[in-house]
């Protein structure tokens, strides 16, 4: 009998090893936070970053024509397939090391800003791709905002009417998605609102006077309070917000006021330049610019240009600015966009702008008609090798140490074949018109160690599974003491 015991409180002892065990490598391999539970500032995050990528047109695909509950039939609905964690595993072997992630909410909330379980589920399956790749990951609310009209759903606008009857929402709304996420570290980052535009669905400029930048402020605001009253790391979480529709105009620019913050440092701006619009934005013929192929040194003065204004616009408010969507057509011109990328991103790198492509997944492999931003085809894992090249060899000067430590090796894929992309229409949110769309939107001891080759100390492992272990631990701790006990007392019989 005594044996028997034996034999338990060694299986007890075996469990307790291989508990402990797993706990160790997860915790060497990296907790979420670094050591000094501290999160990394605005600045420190930016300057970490060396080009990201969009996941356009695909959790932010919507329209009032698309039915049911199942996040597939939106996720899918503008003609991209279901997101895949080889998907996103491709774009982190590419070198990016910050991916946005465009989500459109409004289908799938109720008026008080309650989310859809099977939605969330699926938003946060999505984004885990990314986070536990050791990716800087971009979480928005992206057509909530945006043009109106038609069978789109957007319903936050730069308006103050608006914003006061939709702002008890848009900040339960917060609330929701800050709560889900509270436990992320510092490589999760939270963006606001997308391209907010006012009632007359004006680009560039509101027409609308000084109602519209009123209400973009406000909308700042709430966001800024909602997710810091969550707690948790989002106390101090870097928080992203958005000029007008994500304009550079100079009269956009001087409206926008950073939002009060309880946190220090960490916040940042965003603006989306698809300048020169002559060569990123059309192959059409349109009557104010001029529609061409070629990259021009008139295309770079233009850069330029926006170099300076988005430079001195980042000193002025004191915060960093990113620019959260970039990126041109194919015209068959693959050659001329790589020369594009590579001066852009060099120039804005240069002045500590980070540059995040917008790739909305219609991927053109320059044999049908001209169109598409795509670099990426989503269903066969092949990209664009030349653009993404000139892309990361742009950037690479301008990380920091730690990043580009994180990203040394993985490079440009050598293996991948060069193709295309995806098609987008107005100057602020070209996303629109690449979607398939109906009318105007679119028709021995298994031990989870962390894999070491995101090479970060935030690792990509969830505290959570580190806190269940821990729990194990102290069951099975327990359990062996009380069979001591048991033995102990048989044995003194």
């Amino acid at each position: 009998m005594y044996g028997r015991v034996r034999n338990i409180l060694l299986r007890f002892a075996v469990a307790v090893a291989a508990a402990a065990i797993c706990t160790a490598a997860l915790f060497a391999n990296g907790p979420r936070l670094a050591a000094d539970d501290t999160m990394e500032t605005a600045e420190e995050a930016v300057s970490a970053m060396n080009v990201g990528w969009n996941l356009g047109n695909t959790l932010d695909s919507n329209g009032t024509w698309i039915t049911g509950d199942d996040p597939d039939s939106y996720e899918t609905a503008w003609g991209n397939v279901a997101t895949t964690k080889e998907m996103i595993d491709s774009v982190k072997a590419q070198g990016f090391n910050t991916i946005r992630i465009p989500v459109t909410w409004s289908q799938h909330i109720t008026d008080s800003g309650d989310i859809d379980p099977d939605w969330l589920a699926r938003v946060k399956t999505v984004v885990d791709y990314a986070y536990d790749d050791g990716m800087y990951v971009i979480l928005n609310t992206h057509h909530d905002g945006g043009e109106g009209g038609a069978d789109k759903v957007s319903w936050l606008r730069a308006d103050s009417a608006v914003y006061e009857s939709t702002k008890t929402k848009f900040a339960a709304l917060w609330t929701n998605i800050a709560t889900e996420f509270k436990d992320y570290d510092d490589h999760l980052i939270f963006e606001g609102y997308n391209e907010l535009i006012d009632s007359n669905n004006t680009w560039n400029a509101p027409s609308v006077g000084s109602s519209a930048y009123d209400a973009v402020n406000g909308y700042a605001q709430t966001f800024v309070d909602s997710v810091r009253a969550t707690g948790g790391n989002n106390a101090e979480r870097n928080l992203m917000l958005q000029t007008y529709v994500g304009s550079w105009d100079s009269g956009v620019l001087d409206a926008f006021e950073v939002p009060e913050d309880s946190a220090s440092d960490h916040l940042i701006c965003s603006v989306h330049v698809y300048s020169p619009w002559g060569f990123t934005g059309t192959d059409k013929t349109v009557t104010w610019t001029s529609v061409h192929d070629d990259f021009t040194d008139s295309d770079k003065s233009e850069i330029d240009s926006c170099v300076s204004a988005v430079t001195a616009f980042s000193s002025r408010i004191g915060i960093p600015v990113t620019v959260g969507e970039f990126g041109a057509e194919c015209k068959g011109n693959d050659d001329q966009i790589a020369l594009y990328v590579q001066y852009f991103v060099s120039k804005m790198s240069a002045a500590g702008i980070k540059c995040i492509y917008w790739d909305n997944g219609d991927y053109n492999d320059g044999t049908g008609e001209d169109g598409g931003y795509a670099i990426f085809d989503r269903s066969s894992l092949k990209w664009k090798s030349s653009i993404v090249t000139a892309m990361m060899d742009a950037a690479a000067p301008y990380v920091t140490d730690n990043q580009t430590e994180e990203t040394e090796g993985s490079g440009t894929s050598a293996a991948v074949s060069e193709e295309s992309s995806a098609a987008q229409a107005s100057e602020s949110a070209p996303e629109e018109t690449a979607a398939v769309q109906t009318e105007e939107s679119a028709a021995g001891s298994e031990c989870p160690v962390a894999d070491d080759t995101t090479g970060d100390d935030h690792g990509g492992i969830n505290l959570r599974i580190v806190g269940m272990l821990a729990i194990a631990d102290a069951v099975l701790i327990a359990a062996a003491v009380t069979a001591v006990v048991i033995y102990r007392k048989k044995s003194s019989k």
